[in-house]
């Protein structure tokens, strides 16, 4: 009876086991089914995980203080550097807006040199703190206060997802954020520009560099030597006004703003041998009413008919004539004013860094215009960044060498918008080949080499284009030897001359080929859409200035139209440190009016870090770790020991009865 009482109870236990342990897998199936669908956007479901990357110091720290005048000499440095570290909270707010507005994202890495925020929870499983130690490849380029530095090194962070999205802690959201605000497969990646890149000296415009014609403004080392327009030209050269005018004889007196006045005299009679300069620039006085130029006329009415620009042989101010009416003189005249307030505003080290890799990026891939990444969030790709660094090798080691922000450092998110737009790849004749062989046959149809026409060619395609490209086949045809090939079923037109149209014979047909290469020949090796003038429409960016009524009006602005990515740039002058207390106060009050809730990556407010330096806090692990190795280690022997008399007793006993 009791054998049975007891299979009884054991079976009961099993099957109430069994019941608990499905209904306890289906309470976790649920859960993670309802709490996917709660908090994510279909939008944010992505396949590979999304990671977020902070870049964070306590500019407050007497520590870092400390090591920062190691490498500064002056007070005016010091005060600069104040701007740029100085702590208002806002990595916290920023973190708040993060987990309000984009909560599908995998995991937020805090990069600091060392330093942990007081306020920051720990524990928390979607945080972690990465010191410079861990991505630096030298530890000889430590400690550093450099951000292009550390931003060289970002891609370098252990267990970082294959796309991470890189945030400014002056950064935080003001509207939802999604994946799909930085990439689309469609259209690649987003790039989101501001304002053009400021001139390169007072008076030339990167637009003006390179452009094939020399430009004595632009003719500086900052400038590039005008992109080489400038060689094998005499600038000592002389030049008058050449063309056909019918009017009043005239003493014209030429006057631009901001320039001195030139006077000169029309000719009617030239007998000296002259030569003839390639120009296109055409000067149209008759049509003219541009407030550039003031004329003092007489009333003598003659005609001239001087046809070209000539060179004068004698040396003087009539050398002046053409470059005043060349027409970027009077575009120049007008961009000035419109930059003249940027220019101004942005003289330090961020300014001449972006200069400087914009001339890197010339001598890399060609002369251009090229505008100011936006102050937004950007998308970075660990692999693209990878093939950035072996492009741009040794710049990279310079600016990792720098301990604060120089001159020639590499400018972050400036060369990795501009390295995907610039970058190409090369296709060979084959590859071309494939793409208009839409039937896959091997050979190009009557009607794949209409399609192939149409990409070519303007239109309509006339009957000379089509007779032209067909001869260029068939004499390629009679040339070359190739491998004889059957012309598949319905490939040719009832009328059609050609013959079969294989791969091989295309490869090596130079004629062809060369036609494909130049119109196919290189293609954008990423995808990518440029987002221009972004500030206004996704982009909010707001230089803090220690006059108070400026400050509350910004605020206000952006708490009426809160954009998509906002942007809070210090610029307080250090001097004025009671106005500023009241700007950090107003900046606060801001951010609680904003993200008043806390957020998951806080503590409660009424606890804080034990330890401020992740070197401390490894110690103290490392130190609990070895505690409770000795405690259990001593708790295994305190266990070996009992059961070993135990099992010693069972054995005795065991023994006892076989042999006793």
């Amino acid at each position: 009876m009791r054998v049975r009482i007891g299979l009884k109870k054991r079976s009961i236990f099993c099957k109430i086991f069994v019941v608990c342990l499905v209904v306890y897998i289906l309470y976790l199936f649920l859960k993670s089914l309802f709490s996917n669908n709660n908090n994510k956007d279909e939008r944010c479901i992505h396949s590979e995980p999304i990671d977020v990357v902070y870049t964070w110091v306590n500019g407050s720290d007497t520590k870092f203080i400390n090591d920062l005048r190691i490498y500064l000499n002056n007070t005016q440095k010091t005060n600069y550097l104040k701007k740029r570290f100085d702590d208002k909270y806002e990595l916290k707010f920023s973190l708040r807006s993060l987990e309000k507005y984009a909560p599908w994202v995998n995991h937020v890495f805090i990069v600091t040199n060392g330093q942990i925020p007081y306020w920051l929870n720990l524990d928390y499983k979607k945080v972690t703190i990465v010191t410079h130690k861990e991505i630096f490849k030298s530890s000889y380029n430590l400690p550093t206060f450099s951000s292009p530095a550390i931003e060289c090194n970002l891609h370098r962070i252990p267990g970082l997802s294959k796309q991470f999205i890189y945030f400014n802690d002056d950064i935080f959201l003001g509207q939802p954020m999604y994946l799909e605000d930085f990439y689309t497969p469609n259209e690649g990646f987003y790039i989101y520009l501001s304002y053009p890149l400021p001139s390169c000296s007072a008076n030339c415009s990167w637009m003006f560099v390179g452009d094939g014609q020399c430009d004595r403004f632009c003719n500086t080392v900052n400038c590039q030597n005008d992109g080489g327009d400038c060689e094998n030209v005499d600038m000592n050269k002389q030049y008058y006004d050449n063309f056909q005018y019918t009017g009043i004889k005239s003493t014209r007196e030429l006057l631009e703003i901001n320039y001195n006045k030139i006077k000169y005299n029309f000719f009617k009679n030239i007998n000296n041998s002259t030569t003839k300069v390639k120009s296109n620039n055409t000067i149209n006085i008759e049509n003219s009413t541009n407030n550039y130029s003031n004329f003092t006329l007489n009333d003598n009415f003659v005609s001239y008919n001087l046809k070209k620009l000539v060179q004068k042989p004698d040396k003087g101010l009539v050398a002046k004539i053409v470059e005043m009416h060349n027409k970027k003189i009077i575009y120049r005249d007008k961009k000035r004013r419109k930059w003249n307030f940027k220019t101004k505003k942005i003289i330090d080290a961020y300014s001449e860094s972006l200069q400087y890799t914009h001339r890197l990026f010339n001598e890399k891939y060609e002369f251009k215009t090229r505008k100011v990444p936006a102050h937004a969030p950007i998308l970075i790709d660990r692999k693209i960044m990878e093939n950035l660094e072996k492009k741009f090798e040794k710049d990279f080691f310079k600016t990792e060498l720098n301990k604060i922000r120089s001159a020639d450092d590499l400018q972050f998110s400036f060369s990795y918008y501009y390295f995907l737009i610039n970058e190409k790849i090369n296709k060979t004749t084959e590859e071309i080949f494939d793409v208009f062989d839409t039937d896959k046959s091997g050979t190009w149809s009557d009607r794949e080499i209409r399609t192939l026409l149409t990409q070519i060619y303007e239109l309509p395609l006339s009957f000379q284009i089509v007779d032209h490209f067909e001869t260029m086949l068939l004499n390629c045809t009679e040339k070359i030897t190739k491998n004889d090939i059957a012309t598949p079923l319905y490939e040719r037109y009832v009328d059609s001359r050609l013959p079969t149209i294989s791969k091989e014979l295309v490869s090596k047909c130079t004629e062809i080929s060369n036609i494909l290469k130049n119109r196919f020949g290189t293609e954008q090796k990423y995808k990518f859409k440029t987002l221009s003038q972004v500030d206004g429409d996704f982009v909010t960016f707001v230089m803090l200035h220690s006059n108070i009524s400026e400050v509350v009006s910004h605020l206000d602005e952006i708490r009426s139209r809160p954009k998509k990515f906002i942007c809070l740039n210090d610029d307080l002058d250090y001097i004025q440190n009671g106005e500023n207390e009241f700007v950090k106060s107003i900046l606060y009050d801001f951010y609680l009016s904003l993200f008043p809730i806390p957020s998951q990556f806080e503590l409660p407010d009424e606890y804080r870090n034990k330890f401020l330096y992740t070197d401390d806090l490894n110690m103290w692990k490392n130190h609990h770790f070895n505690v409770n190795v000795l405690i259990v280690c001593a708790i295994l022997i305190l266990i070996y020991f009992t059961f070993l008399k135990t099992i010693k007793k069972v054995c005795c006993r065991y023994v006892n009865k076989l042999f006793c």
